[in-house]
């Protein structure tokens, strides 16, 4: 259903809509695809990160390599199916979308084909050297990366599954959560700085949306259970 100038009077606010130039398709027989919602809060954002926003996603590789990049602290902005045109050897020019396009914090601009390692030849694998080099003389991206399932970390993964499931906020949670950490020194499992918090199961899915903010953060690269040492950020 479109959004209505009637969800701001409710005090909903819609997700801003994809920025693909090319839509994927709404459902397959043959594979994974859809849309998944990244960001905080509304398409209004929120104070901890930025507005939420629909991607369209073509495979459940590109679903999983997109959460992963969305939630890592250098990324400031991530796009997909973004059209680049190249040359091939016959001197024709072909659209080529990449399915990711990631801007760095740091300025860097990324373009990202995502593949199965078993999709990685054929055409694909004869033309992607060409398409890589193209994008990057012509400063289209400062790089071209092959992302594939044997590049993916699975603990990233599975916090990245976890961290995103706990987007939408809870008020009162979060409240009783930030002050937990204003409180914190040193480190603290996640099952002690949720008992501090009184509101149990909210309360550890609050601390989980103060990790996505980067204000609090995993002691170690480990899939984040309640028996997780976690420190707060210092202030900069």
């Amino acid at each position: 259903m479109p959004p209505t100038a009637n969800d701001h009077v409710r005090g909903f606010v819609p997700p801003l809509p994809s920025t693909a130039q090319r839509d994927v398709a709404l459902s397959s027989k043959g594979h994974f695809c859809g849309h998944v919602v990244i960001g905080d809060g509304s398409g209004r954002g929120a104070a901890s990160g930025a507005p939420a926003r629909v991607v369209q996603i073509e495979s459940h590789l590109e679903l999983s390599w997109c959460l992963c990049l969305s939630l890592r602290p250098d990324v400031a902005d991530l796009r997909e199916q973004v059209e680049f045109f190249w040359l091939n050897e016959q001197g024709e020019y072909h659209p080529h979308y990449f399915d990711l396009f990631v801007a760095k914090t740091d300025g860097t601009r990324i373009a990202c084909a995502i593949r199965p390692v078993a999709w990685t030849g054929g055409s694909f694998g004869r033309e992607m050297p060409q398409i890589a080099a193209q994008a990057r003389h012509s400063r289209f991206a400062d790089d071209v990366r092959l992302l594939t399932e044997a590049d993916l970390d699975p603990v990233e993964l599975h916090n990245a599954w976890l961290l995103h499931d706990v987007r939408v906020a809870d008020p009162l949670a979060d409240e009783a959560a930030a002050r937990v950490l204003a409180d914190m020194s040193g480190t603290a499992s996640f099952a002690d700085l949720t008992a501090r918090t009184g509101c149990g199961p909210t309360g550890f899915r609050a601390l989980l949306r103060l990790v996505r903010s980067g204000q609090l953060r995993p002691l170690h690269n480990e899939r984040i259970t309640s028996a997780t040492l976690a420190y707060k950020r210092s202030n900069l």
